[in-house]
């Protein structure tokens, strides 16, 4: 039951940004973070993610959450999260929150995972957490943390300013350095591998949920497409999740929605016995894209590394009809050093396209590899 119960909780969203809010307009009730006596304690367990450069150049913070479903049957159940965030030493906090509807909860031993995101400039802050459900039962936790860059990313410049909090937004875009890209704009394709970061994995975490919406963000917001095709495709599940062409930054929550409702542990029986068919599948996606009436100038594959290494087969990347897109795969790889390995499908299926495979570890690699996809559109051009 607990795989189910995941999947269906899962719909509703594993990682939610948090939303500013007025604290004037939050109920005195959810202002007191000390335990009240006759409280009753919701059970639940809150892992701080510390905060991480991420690929706009923000500090990237937030928190997991473990809510063991034994602790709720049947329907109407909803949770409030409030998180109030505050510079240190001496700032005014400021006040996140979110709200949660929960689907009907069948008899599980099961837990719910969640997380909260939201953005910070460098320096030193306080987080308080809380969360209270339909019957005020609650959860609370308080925690320190500081957002700083490290030796690598010194030379990159934060684009928030210390001290200061910012909502995770996928509705809107908001660029660095408005108007200051001199880059031509070309037709930008987007093929978005939906797996986990780790190949040991099966299963799509909350983390991995993040850094693919965050990473795709990033990379629509920096580089200059004047259009965007955008797919969202596993080769685990041998299928695409997600497809529209004449894409805008808005539209990335239906982007977050279909990652959201892909349930990676689980796989058809159709796509066991078809053991070639991610070979096929990548096969496919690249032949879209080579033979398209208004071909893009520029794919990029972006996400981690499959767990397939198979080479395609000869004769299943056709001849394009037309001049051929630059292809890029922006491959994100773990942030340590690691001992060099197999290239996998996707990189294999790059040289079929004479396409540049691009290794993506911190966010100076990121931007490193943003300047050479422009200058390649620019000289293509």
């Amino acid at each position: 039951m607990r795989l189910v119960l995941i999947a269906v909780l899962l719909a509703i969203g594993s990682s939610r940004a948090q939303t500013l809010v007025d604290p004037n307009r939050v109920s005195t009730a959810l202002h007191s973070f000390e335990p009240k006596p006759g409280e009753v304690i919701l059970k639940c367990d809150v892992s701080p993610i510390r905060p991480v450069l991420n690929f706009n150049f923000r500090f990237q913070s937030g928190y997991m959450v473990r809510v063991p479903m034994n602790q709720y049957t049947g329907t109407g159940q909803s949770w409030t999260i409030l998180t109030p965030i505050t510079p240190l030493p001496g700032g005014e906090p400021v006040y996140m929150a979110d709200r949660l509807r929960l689907p009907q909860i069948p008899p599980t031993k099961g837990e719910f995972e969640f997380g909260g995101m939201y953005l910070v400039g460098e320096g030193r802050y306080r987080a308080e957490w809380l969360l209270r459900d339909e019957t005020g039962r609650v959860c609370r936790k308080q925690w320190s943390f500081e957002a700083r860059r490290n030796r690598d990313e010194r030379r990159v410049s934060a684009a928030m300013p210390p001290g200061t909090i910012a909502e995770l937004s996928l509705r809107r875009s908001r660029r660095t350095e408005p108007g200051t890209d001199d880059a031509p704009p070309f037709r930008l394709t987007v093929l978005l591998h939906v797996a986990p970061i780790s190949p040991r994995r099966t299963r799509l975490g909350a983390r991995d949920r993040v850094l693919l919406t965050s990473a795709l963000a990033a990379l629509l917001e920096r580089l200059p497409a004047k259009s965007v095709r955008m797919v969202a495709f596993s080769l685990d599940q041998q299928k695409e999740l997600f497809r529209e062409g004449n894409f805008v930054l808005r539209g990335l929550d239906r982007v977050s929605r279909a990652i959201n409702e892909t349930e990676m542990g689980t796989v058809d029986f159709q796509v066991l016995q078809n053991r070639r068919g991610h070979t096929e599948m990548m096969a496919r996606l690249l032949n879209s894209e080579l033979n398209d009436p208004n071909p893009s100038d520029v794919v990029v594959v972006l996400g981690p590394a499959s767990r397939f290494f198979d080479k395609l087969p000869q004769g299943a990347v056709e001849k394009p009809a037309s001049p051929s897109p630059q292809f890029f795969f922006f491959h994100y790889g773990p942030s340590f050093r690691v001992q060099a390995t197999l290239t996998d499908t996707i990189g294999l299926a790059m040289s079929k396209v004479r396409g540049k495979k691009i290794l993506i570890r911190t966010p100076g690699d990121f931007a490193k590899a943003i300047e050479m996809v422009e200058k390649r559109a620019s000289a293509g051009n």
